[in-house]
């Protein structure tokens, strides 16, 4: 018997020098690692070789977006991160607009990938690209698939060919959504919903097995802008008949009939593209026009989107005293300090505070790309908004792909608000979700029981929701509503009336909400710019972007590393990493609220990214 323990001692010895041993390999791996990245790192020329001559090849890979999230340097050199790689938006215009004047560009190259982006940035992207063809240089669209975004693109290119195996697939627009009210109550778990605005539909996937009539009135009403805004652009660029485009199965199927089944040729015959050719012969095409790189036979002259913006990207930050700053409120509205690609109450509070006590900047532009959250920290925001015009700085507003529920909150007072034809906004309504787990506890056989000195110190989600609370909850959503409503009155010279008839939750295309008077004008974020200039009387400025900062180590590590991850092997599960988030994003973003009082400002249909 005394042998026993000393056996079991001596297993755990040996278990735990293993587990010591591995962690000492792994720490030193990854050390020597990120040594070795550091050397290789020093010892490269920093800015790629440019040739007059050369193409400029825009990968269309990833998701585009308003501002990066901050990314951890060990989740970017091991990619245990599944969600896309990201491209700023600004990095693609500035390329796109400084290429078209670069007499070292002979050309631009759009090359199809798996692009995430909703409607208003590819607006944007498109009207660059019409800006660059003003130049008189070519632009190709080389693509084995073209998805509906890639299309949109492609279809301001002066010739889009095809691989003779690919196709075009235009689907037209939806917003499906998963529903959890039978799942959960098998679960045995309660969700209590308070809301104001019979079109508030972000919690109705917790309480309903299908979406609301009011909400599939509202969400037709956006998909049917936002469409009809492609179907024109599109067909007016390709010089089609608008019904080509909205074709409905049976059709396709006659018409796929006439080609004996082939996407490709189907494509070709009905406009959609120029040319069938293969991969090899869409690279000797490419050869053939803009010609080898130097001492390279099977090189071709050209450069891509990130070594061409180390040559054109400002490398001194604006010294002026006449700016302009830009703050850009991109993701969920968030309580306290948070991180670069999502909206903070404290942090981007800050950064309109900043730019209110910096005597060079003379005019605000708020970048907003954001579908809200949390209603405290929205008006933590919107109230540093104020302040820096009570100190004689006027704030324009300027809407990317969404600015709704909290996203409107935060533009409402702004001295001018600018959205996009495509811009998905308004969502004026506030709702409280609040999930209780008392009988599936009961169902697993725990309890909860104990004294307090008052009922509300009493509250657990393991016990049920007392009737006094749900309605001290209701009377505080009801103020919060009639504030929503007030706040846009004042800010836009409307009734309070008039806002409760267009307000009730209800999200509008931007196209809409310029009729309806939620916002001035339809524009671009340099529109917004030349506005903001203009009220501040500045004939001559410098625009300036204030963001979060990092410390001079991080930006090392994370250019750095970034560089390294194009070496890196790459995923391949993103299938399943698609229909896992389906399931799990809007579980997900609810975990994520923070609003101490519940309370939230928040569109869900707004993340749809369309």
């Amino acid at each position: 018997m005394s042998k026993q323990p000393s056996l079991i001692g001596r297993f755990f010895r040996l278990l735990g020098s293993v587990f010591n041993t591995l962690r000492k390999i792994i720490v030193n791996l990854v050390f020597f690692g990120l040594l070795g990245l550091l050397l290789v790192g020093l010892s490269q020329d920093d800015t790629v070789e440019l040739e007059p001559g050369s193409a400029l090849v825009l990968n269309l890979d990833g998701i585009v977006v308003e501002q990066k999230r901050h990314q951890d340097p060990l989740e970017m050199i091991t990619q245990s991160s599944d969600a896309p790689r990201e491209i700023l938006l600004a990095d693609i215009l500035l390329a796109i607009r400084e290429a078209g004047e670069d007499d070292r560009i002979a050309g631009l190259v759009l090359k199809p990938g798996s692009l995430q982006a909703g409607m208003a940035k590819l607006d944007d992207i498109g009207k660059a690209i019409e800006q660059f063809k003003e130049s008189g240089k070519p632009v190709l669209m080389q693509a084995g698939y073209l998805d509906q975004r890639n299309y949109f693109l492609a279809s301001f290119a002066d010739e889009i060919q095809l691989n003779p195996g690919g196709m075009v697939a235009i689907e037209g627009m939806g917003i499906y959504r998963l529903y959890y009210k039978e799942v959960l109550e098998k679960l045995k778990v309660k969700t209590h919903l308070f809301r104001v605005g019979k079109y508030k539909s972000f919690a109705e996937s917790y309480t309903r097995d299908s979406m609301s009539d009011e909400a599939k009135e509202a969400n037709q009403a956006v998909l049917d802008d936002l469409w009809s805004s492609y179907v024109a652009k599109v067909s007016a660029n390709r010089t089609l008949d608008p019904a080509a485009l909205n074709l409905d199965l049976d059709q396709l199927a006659v018409v796929l009939e006439q080609q004996d089944g082939d996407f490709a040729k189907l494509a070709l015959a009905g406009g959609l593209v120029d040319s069938l050719a293969t991969d090899i012969e869409m690279r000797q095409a490419l050869f053939d026009q803009f010609g080898h790189r130097k001492g390279e036979e099977h090189e071709l002259k050209a450069i891509g989107l990130n070594g061409y913006l180390g040559h054109v990207r400002p490398t001194l930050p604006p010294n002026g005293d006449q700016q302009v700053a830009i703050i850009v409120a991109k993701g969920t509205i968030l309580n306290g300090e948070q991180p670069a690609g999502t909206i903070g109450g404290v942090s981007t509070a800050r950064l309109l505070r900043e730019a209110r006590q910096d005597d060079n900047v003379k005019a605000v532009v708020l970048r907003i790309d954001s579908g809200g959250g949390s209603a405290y920290a929205s008006e933590q925001i919107r109230q540093e908004v104020v302040a820096l015009q009570q100190a004689g700085k006027p704030v324009v507003a300027s809407m990317g792909s969404v600015a709704a529920s909290g996203g409107y909150w935060i533009a409402a007072n702004a001295d001018h608000i600018y959205a996009q034809p495509n811009t998905i906004t308004g969502s004026i309504g506030i709702i409280s979700l609040i999930t209780t787990f008392e009988d599936a506890a009961d169902a697993i056989g725990v309890s909860v029981d104990g004294v307090a000195t008052t009922e509300m110190a009493g509250l657990s989600v393991l016990r049920p929701l007392p009737d006094g609370f749900k309605r001290i909850l209701q009377l505080n959503m009801d103020k919060g509503y009639r504030d929503f409503i007030e706040l846009v009155a004042e800010a836009r010279g409307l009734s309070v009336d008039e806002v409760d008839n267009i307000a009730q939750g209800r999200v509008w295309s931007g196209q809409a909400a310029l009729g309806i008077g939620l916002v001035d004008e339809l524009g671009d974020l340099d529109q917004a710019v030349e506005t903001a200039a203009a009220l501040a009387q500045l004939d001559d400025f410098q625009q300036r972007i204030i963001g979060p900062t990092l410390s001079p180590e991080q930006e090392f590590i994370q250019q750095l590393l970034g560089e390294a991850q194009a070496w890196l092997p790459q995923s391949h599960n993103a299938s399943w990493s698609k229909l896992a988030h389906q399931f799990l994003a809007p579980l997900k973003q609810q975990l994520t609220l923070d609003d101490p009082q519940h309370l939230y400002l928040l569109c869900l249909e707004c993340g749809s990214e369309l």
